[in-house]
C-alpha cells in the first residue's frame, strides 16, 4: 500500500513538473486574443487597460499540447466597469484530444457555472462555425450578466468566458471573436 502511494505521488509530481509555463507574455503577438482594450474601444466600456489586471500565459504540457491563456479580472472597482474576462486557446495533439477538452470545458461550465446563484441560457439558434460549438449567456440570480463560448476546430479549442458584459445581439461573438478565430484549426501558439 505504501509503495502504491509513493508511486502515485511520484507520478503526480512528474506530471506537474513536466509542464512549463511562460507568464506575462506579450499578448499583442497573439492576434487570436481579443483583449480588454479592444472590448473597451468596441463597446465604449470603462475598463482598466493599463495591464495591471491582465494576465497572459503559455503553458506547454508533457504530451506536447499547449495552452495560451489571457484573463482580466476587476470585479470590484469604483472607477472601472466590473468585468471578469478570460480566453484560452488550446492546441492539442489530435482532434480526438481536442474533442475531449471541448466536452470537459462544456461540462465544467454546467457543473460549476450553475451554482452560487449562477446559471446558463443556452443559445442554439445561431449558426456558429466549428466542428463543435457551445454558446450560452451566463446568468446571476436569473439575470444575464455574461457569456460562455467554446469552439473546437480540428485539434484546437477556443474558450471565452465573461462576467459583467453580454450583448443580446451576440455582437461580441459575431463581430469580434469569430473573425479572429477563422484560422483556429491551423493556429500555432508557438510560431
Amino acid at each position: 500500500m505504501t509503495i502504491i502511494r509513493l508511486t502515485m505521488s511520484s507520478l503526480l509530481f512528474i506530471l506537474m513538473m513536466s509542464c512549463t509555463s511562460n507568464n506575462d507574455i506579450d499578448i499583442s503577438k497573439y492576434p487570436i486574443i481579443t483583449t480588454v482594450a479592444e472590448l473597451s474601444e468596441f463597446y465604449d466600456l470603462n475598463l482598466d487597460t493599463t495591464g495591471q489586471y491582465e494576465q497572459s500565459t503559455i503553458t506547454k504540457y508533457f504530451d506536447g499540447s499547449l495552452a495560451l491563456e489571457y484573463s482580466y479580472d476587476l470585479l470590484e472597482s469604483d472607477t472601472f466597469d466590473p468585468l471578469f474576462y478570460s480566453i484560452t486557446v488550446e492546441q492539442e495533439r489530435t482532434p480526438r484530444d481536442a474533442r475531449e477538452v471541448f466536452i470537459l470545458g462544456k461540462n465544467a461550465l454546467n457543473i460549476v457555472g450553475n451554482s452560487f446563484g449562477q446559471g446558463t441560457i443556452k443559445i442554439d439558434s445561431l449558426d456558429l462555425p466549428g466542428d463543435d460549438t457551445y454558446y450560452a449567456l451566463r446568468t446571476y440570480d436569473g439575470q444575464p450578466n455574461g457569456m460562455f463560448y467554446i469552439v473546437r476546430k480540428g485539434a484546437r479549442v477556443y474558450t471565452m468566458m465573461a462576467s459583467g458584459i453580454y450583448t443580446t445581439d451576440h455582437s461580441i461573438v459575431y463581430d469580434i471573436i469569430i473573425p479572429k478565430i477563422e484560422d483556429l484549426e491551423t493556429y500555432n501558439i508557438t510560431k
